[in-house]
């Protein structure tokens, strides 16, 4: 396997970050106290030799799943990376969206496959073209990855879309996996996914990005009986077991991830329109709104977003995330997961910053 350098994961972990970040894709992390969790509860050691029995259950629950469809995984990275390795041999091929997170494209390429790359365009809103994927399916072709909410823009697939295309590619053989670990941050009763919409169908996610729980690093694979079978054993290979102290915890909140969702979402809604409000007045961009979520993905009319990004952070203290990190340099990324006041400011140093170019 050949693990070339993330460029975009190797930036935002080295980069110094600023006092002003827009840089976060998520929500702040929660304090301890908001868990509400009993900790004389809890046990360092128990049996949760394929995962935490409670945990993998609640999962299936809030899903819709059956429990031996589910695969629990240190985070949505690990989870990609294991269904990747489960189902991909070198001289395989991916299709993958454009534009996308970095490790969506780089995993395939480090096990040896090969990878070509549909459009997701921004004069098209983001949507997905079912019919143009599927129209690049060759033999070779062993899997279709996307992310919904699609990551940089925050607009999602679509239902109809996303499954005529996940039928389309059960009829040729192909796996789809969609990367949901954004999707929550629409409103549901219960979880959403695009799992059971076919056969061939994978679901990734994790508490992470929409609930303020990315210190647990808990994610899971919803994938049909053959396949969870082989990530299973896969587990056995690259952690054995995880940890009990956090599973235990996880597992704990999933009743709550409903009210954890919605004491946020004034933030969101207010962050939202304070968003609107600036796009409407900057001429200088321009943008395609987001379904859901706090990122979004505004094209610059001149110049280009490392240069942007150079100037906010060394005139702002200001962060943004350069576009071309996704594939698409004339962009930026902005998260507005953040307090109030801190995207007032944010966005003010952002007008002037495209002063400069």
């Amino acid at each position: 396997m050949d693990f070339q350098p993330l460029e975009y994961l190797d930036w935002a972990k080295n980069k110094d970050k600023p006092g002003i970040n827009l840089t976060r894709s998520g929500l702040p992390g929660r304090s301890l106290a908001e868990l509400g969790v009993d900790w004389e509860e809890l046990a360092l050691e128990g049996y949760h030799g394929h995962g935490y029995p409670p945990l993998i259950e609640a999962v299936a629950a809030r899903y819709g799943a059956r429990v031996e469809e589910v695969v629990t995984a240190p985070g949505t990275s690990m989870a990609l990376f294991m269904v990747c390795a489960a189902l991909l041999e070198k001289g395989d091929e991916a299709l993958v969206e454009k534009p996308a997170y970095g490790p969506l494209s780089a995993v395939p390429r480090a096990l040896g496959a090969g990878v070509r790359r549909f459009e997701r365009r921004f004069e098209d809103g983001y949507r997905l073209d079912a019919d143009e994927v599927l129209g690049m399916v060759t033999p070779r072709t062993r899997l279709i990855m996307l992310t919904d909410l699609h990551n940089p823009s925050g607009v999602r697939a679509g239902g109809e879309a996303l499954r005529s295309l996940a039928e389309g590619a059960a009829e040729r053989g192909v796996w789809l996996i969609v990367d949901e670990v954004y999707l929550e941050f629409l409103p549901s009763r219960g979880g959403l996914t695009a799992f059971g919409l076919a056969p061939n169908v994978v679901s990734l996610s994790s508490l992470t990005k929409v609930y303020g729980l990315g210190g647990l690093r808990r994610g899971w694979i919803l994938a049909p009986g053959g396949l969870s079978r082989r990530l299973l054993q896969m587990r056995n290979y690259l952690f054995n077991e995880e940890v009990y102290l956090e599973e235990q915890i996880s597992a704990r909140l999933f009743d709550r991830l409903d009210e954890l969702r919605g004491r946020a979402a004034p933030l969101i809604g207010e962050n939202r329109d304070r968003m609107r409000r600036f796009m409407a007045g900057e001429e200088r961009l321009s943008w395609v709104e987001p379904d859901g979520g706090v990122v979004c993905f505004p094209r610059l009319r001149c110049g280009d977003g490392r240069r942007l990004e150079a100037i906010l952070r060394e005139r702002h203290d200001t962060g943004v995330v350069p576009g071309d990190f996704f594939g698409d340099p004339a962009h930026v990324r902005i998260g507005f997961g953040v307090a109030g006041d801190v995207l007032e400011r944010g966005l003010k140093n952002i007008g002037e910053a495209l002063s400069y170019l």
